[in-house]
């Protein structure tokens, strides 16, 4: 799924409003693989094994919010040497209304304590 993505968090710290609304969108494609028997969702320029990049990693992600054509993950990200808690807030345009409807509904059913 194409996505365009910001962080709420930056090395373990939340974001002002500020901050979150003033940095750049990050723009790719969203694909969750599971890597040595862990969850992996990964933001990629297009697609995985190209030459640049991924735009993001996060570990054991979770959805945490889910309306109309915005989504939330929640997991950890490895920055400088340490894993730190990250958020990331999605904007996913043109989703069916289906799939919305489906990703609501399987966020209604997650448990979501950070345990």
């Amino acid at each position: 799924m194409r996505v365009k993505m910001r962080r709420r968090y930056r090395g373990g710290t939340k974001l002002s409003t500020r901050e979150f609304v003033d940095q750049e969108w990050a723009c790719g494609m969203l694909l969750l693989q599971s890597v040595e028997g862990r969850l992996q969702l990964g933001l990629w320029h297009a697609r995985p094994g190209d030459p640049v990049p991924p735009l993001g990693i996060l570990w054991r992600p979770e959805i945490v919010a889910c309306a109309n054509d915005t989504i939330s993950f929640a997991g950890a990200e490895h920055v400088s040497g340490r894993w730190c808690y990250q958020v990331w807030f999605c904007e996913c345009h043109n989703l069916p209304s289906s799939l919305s409807l489906e990703l609501l509904a399987h966020a209604a059913g997650e448990r979501h304590d950070p345990g």
